[in-house]
C-alpha cells in the first residue's frame, strides 16, 4: 500500500514540475492536431489515376505507333502535370510546404 501511495506522490509532483510553457505548447500540439482531424481533404481529380495506354495493336505500321505512343506521352505527361499543380495548389492553401 505504502508502494502504490509513493508511486501516486512521484507522478504528482513531476507533473507539477510542467512549467506554464510547456502547458502551452502542449494545449497547441492538441489543438493543431485537433484541426487537422477533423478537416477532409477535396478529392482527388478524377483522371489523377487515370493510366493511359498506347493503342498499338499487333502489325501498325512503325510510324503510326510511334505516333500513338508519343501522343499518349504526351497526354500521361499533361495529367501529371495538371494534378501535382493541383496538389502544390492545394498544400499551400494549408500553409504546407510544396516540395
Amino acid at each position: 500500500m505504502n508502494r502504490l501511495l509513493l508511486m501516486l506522490l512521484i507522478s504528482v509532483f513531476l507533473t507539477a514540475c510542467q512549467t506554464d510553457r510547456d502547458r502551452a505548447i502542449s494545449a497547441g500540439a492538441r489543438i493543431g492536431a485537433a484541426a487537422a482531424q477533423s478537416q477532409t481533404d477535396p478529392p482527388l481529380p478524377q483522371d489523377c489515376r487515370k493510366r493511359e495506354r498506347s493503342g498499338v495493336v499487333f502489325g501498325d505500321p512503325l510510324d503510326v505507333a510511334l505516333i500513338k505512343t508519343d501522343q499518349a506521352l504526351g497526354r500521361a505527361n499533361s495529367r501529371v502535370a495538371r494534378c501535382a499543380n493541383w496538389h502544390d495548389t492545394y498544400r499551400n492553401s494549408l500553409g504546407g510546404d510544396v516540395e
